[in-house]
């Protein structure tokens, strides 16, 4: 998360300074690469974040519809990490095909970096998101088989 919001800082910062600089008729090359970069990674590592926070934009009538019976709730989780699994993998293997293809271009005004680092957010965001998505998996499925969840204070069934 705190990573997340420096990269979202520094993004904030890039495109001040841009305006800034205009007005003072200089030019800043490398920013609008960085903040391109900076608002990418900001986006992706913030995925992360959303996932682990559970915090997805989801439609919240089926969840009230279904709150008096927890297990159809655990079957339509388990349906909902599955197909963001899914979403996700398909996002994280074509930032991956891309980061290594656009690896040998180098960002034209920060010649350190090179094309396949943008691509590279993506790539890091959809894994770790799917990871977080899979150990969600796991305990929706854990539910729906029975077993309490791990924030239910009730007894276990004996």
């Amino acid at each position: 998360m705190v990573l997340a919001a420096l990269c979202f800082a520094g993004f904030l910062i890039m495109i001040l300074a841009q305006v800034g600089y205009r007005h003072l008729d200089l030019s800043m090359v490398f920013s609008e690469d960085a903040a391109r970069l900076l608002n990418i990674y900001a986006v992706f590592l913030g995925l992360v974040m959303v996932v682990h926070q559970d915090g997805d934009v989801r439609i919240d009538l089926i969840d009230r519809l279904l709150g008096s019976r927890p297990r159809m709730r655990a079957g339509f989780r388990v349906f909902q990490y599955l197909v963001t699994i899914v979403l996700l993998s398909a996002v994280a293997y074509g930032s991956f095909r891309l980061m290594l293809s656009n690896w040998g271009w180098v960002l034209p005004a920060i010649r350190f970096l090179h094309q396949g680092h943008i691509y590279m957010a993506p790539f890091i965001g959809c894994v770790l998101a799917t990871i977080i998505a899979a150990a969600k998996l796991a305990g929706a499925l854990g539910e729906l088989a029975g077993a309490p969840h791990t924030t239910d204070t009730t007894e276990p069934r004996t």
